[in-house]
Formats: C-alpha cells, sequence, structure tokens
C-alpha cells in the first residue's frame, strides 16, 4: 500500500514506528506512574565478544 501510495520504501520503517508510537509511549508511561507495574525490562547488553570472525563456507570442513 505504502509503494503504491508513492511513498519511498527507506520511509517504511519511519511510517512503522510512527503509527505506534502512542501505544508505546503509553506503556512507558504506564510504567512510570503506575503502582502496580513492580517489573520492567532491563536494557540488554551484548557481553559477548565484539567480533567473531568466519572462515568462508568454501574453507570449511
Amino acid at each position: 500500500i505504502l509503494r503504491a501510495a508513492g511513498i519511498p520504501t527507506n520511509m517504511f520503517t519511519v511510517l512503522f514506528a510512527i503509527g505506534r508510537m502512542p501505544g508505546w509511549l503509553a506503556h512507558w508511561r504506564e510504567m512510570l506512574h503506575g503502582d502496580q507495574v513492580i517489573i520492567t525490562r532491563p536494557r540488554q547488553l551484548h557481553v559477548g565478544e565484539p567480533l567473531r570472525h568466519f572462515k568462508d563456507i568454501e574453507q570449511r570442513p
């Protein structure tokens, strides 16, 4: 539908996020002001190796 409307494909993600922003903000506000919300999701931080090197598929056994 977006392509048919002439919207560039690099804008699809932005339009997806804009449409969901009110819901995301409402959930965030409920977490800040709600008494019943005890657990929130922590930030996810990668703790593994920062960079891994792989052999080309032709070089693998």
